[in-house]
């Protein structure tokens, strides 16, 4: 006799990846068409969809979406980035939701950086001094008040750097620094592959009262060739839950450790 088997659902990272797969080979689908092929309802593609776009991954059209293929292939070639991207938004979020009305904030270039001005309240009175081109232009089109340091443009991610956005900074005593890291080890501090990144790191917690460091679990222990600043210089770092234990581990008491609580996490809105 035939036996049926009943077809598993696909869980939400592996529901993302079949939508961009389905997206970069077909240039373009509606939503109905993926909601029958993945057994879902057309609110659920919404979302994944909606999630996609938030991350860069895909842009809107009417009617359907179109993929990013240069920031989807590592997606398609390694799903678990998906755990990544949700970590990083959930810690930005967090963090953006413990600032105080009226601070002006140094914040970092990187991809946990962008996460947290997604969630800024531009009804904070906030002031945001920032070395990287595309954190300044959200900020400034979600009408939050925010300063470009000006210097020599990177290619790849629009990061200012160099002796205007060193001067720059240093013209400014702000109440926090919110940076990222590549790697915090008890060995090296914080480090980063990039020496002009790495010092201008340095001066943004020099100029300021206090450092939150935004950082999911895979930097805890790495290392990378160019040290920026000492654990003991650092005041918070935000992570997620599955990260408390290793960067207790690695700072030793240095500093605070945050987590960033799973029921809190909601997407951005689009500026």
């Amino acid at each position: 006799m035939d036996v049926q088997f009943e077809r598993r659902k696909l869980l939400a990272s592996e529901r993302k990846q079949k939508i961009l797969e389905w997206v970069a080979s077909e240039e373009a689908i509606d939503f109905a068409s993926l909601a029958r092929l993945l057994d879902v309802s057309v609110m659920t593609v919404r979302r994944d969809v909606r999630h996609l776009v938030d991350q860069g991954y895909m842009t809107l059209t009417r009617g359907g979406a179109t993929a990013h293929l240069s920031r989807s292939l590592d997606i398609l070639v390694n799903p678990r980035a998906f755990d990544s991207s949700v970590a990083k938004a959930r810690i930005g979020e967090f963090a953006a939701r413990n600032m105080t009305p009226g601070d002006v904030i140094f914040v970092g270039t990187g991809s946990t950086t962008a996460q947290f001005i997604q969630y800024l309240n531009p009804d904070q009175n906030l002031t945001v001094i920032t070395p990287s081109l595309p954190h300044a232009s959200f900020l400034a089109t979600r009408g939050v008040r925010v300063i470009s340091t000006g210097g020599l443009v990177a290619t790849e991610d629009l990061a200012q750097s160099g002796s205007i956005a060193a001067s720059s900074i240093s013209r400014y005593n702000a109440n926090l620094a919110v940076i990222g890291a590549q790697g915090i080890s008890n060995k090296s501090g914080l480090s980063e592959v990039n020496s002009e990144i790495s010092d201008l790191n340095r001066l943004m917690v020099e100029h300021s009262d206090k450092t939150w460091v935004l950082a999911d679990l895979s930097k805890a222990g790495a290392q990378s060739p160019y040290h920026a600043v000492d654990l003991e210089e650092v005041n918070t770092i935000v992570t997620t839950h599955d990260g408390v234990d290793l960067f207790e581990f690695e700072v030793e008491g240095a500093c605070e450790i945050l987590s960033a609580p799973l029921s809190s996490f909601t997407f951005p809105q689009s500026a």
